[in-house]
């Protein structure tokens, strides 16, 4: 009986090992990223602040990109407001960029021109490695952009520890950098999920104005759909279904039931949230 048991057992775990039939769909993909933080203003920009007494909150990265992912998948939806605002931020996004880029080379410059010195960046003893996932790229955009300004910190406290720059200076290419990402996470924080679709806007429904009453006019050129951001999503529309026969067997004849299917609420079950809710749920944000 023992020498049967180890006889079979290497045959049992080839048949666990045993490969997929090329046949067979591969499954999902999952990816691992991690971003390094090594300054304490960066580290702010991640975590954001909760709401206090007397404090308000501010949005950070990793709550960033959960409300990104509410609007990415009512631009999904065919929500026109939705898609106004992927512009908004994805422009909002390449400005804060091109502006934290100007003052790093104007530093960086300043630095390398300095006669007889070679002069090193200063690095964390410990820095910070977090591990991110979004599920919509505007999550890694604004994550590229929290590391391009923890470059630029390192370099603004390289070059005011050497005397290049005054401390009032310092904090001026701070203080606007990060103004910058702030403005642009912020953002995000004003949308608000609606349900509306653009044949919602097309008929002027009452959840057509609703939206406008909340957003304002949304551009033609956002509605008609020859305005979209460079990343959005591709617009999946779930037409409703055609009324179905379904027959009741019963002694007697039984009349014909009529099933149709609501797109609103098909809208609310894809995007997850209640549309009488003013706020996005969103997960609680660590703080320091």
């Amino acid at each position: 009986m023992m020498n049967a048991f180890f006889e079979t057992e290497p045959a049992q775990a080839e048949t666990a090992r045993s490969p997929r039939s090329i046949f067979e769909q591969p499954g999902g993909l999952r990816s691992q990223t991690r971003m390094t933080i090594q300054t304490r203003q960066a580290q702010k920009l991640v975590v954001g602040r909760k709401r206090g007494p007397q404090v308000e909150p501010i949005i950070g990265l990793l709550d960033f990109g959960r409300r990104m992912k509410l609007i990415w998948l009512s631009s999904e939806a065919d929500d026109p407001f939705a898609d106004w605002f992927l512009l908004r931020i994805e422009q909002s996004l390449e400005e804060s960029k091109k502006l934290i880029q100007e003052k790093t080379v104007w530093l960086n410059k300043r630095m390398t021109e300095l006669q007889g010195f070679d002069i090193q960046v200063a690095n964390s003893l410990e820095p910070l490695h977090v591990p991110i996932f979004f599920q919509n790229p505007y999550g890694y955009m604004g994550a590229y952009l929290v590391v391009d300004y923890d470059d630029l910190a390192r370099s603004v406290f390289t070059a005011r520890h050497i005397a290049l720059i005054d401390r009032a200076l310092s904090e001026q290419l701070l203080q606007v950098t990060g103004k910058a990402i702030r403005r642009t996470f912020n953002l995000a924080g004003q949308w608000k999920f609606t349900g509306v679709t653009r044949e919602d806007m097309r008929t002027q429904n009452p959840n057509a104005v609703r939206a406008v009453e909340i957003f304002g006019e949304c551009p033609e050129p956002i509605v008609s759909t020859r305005l979209r951001a460079a990343l959005a999503p591709e617009i999946r529309v779930r037409t409703p279904s055609k009324p179905v026969t379904v027959q009741v067997k019963q002694s007697d004849p039984a009349e014909a039931i009529p099933v149709t299917e609501s797109i609103d609420d098909w809208a609310v079950e894809a995007i997850g949230i209640d549309p009488k809710s003013e706020e996005p749920e969103s997960d609680s944000i660590p703080g320091r």
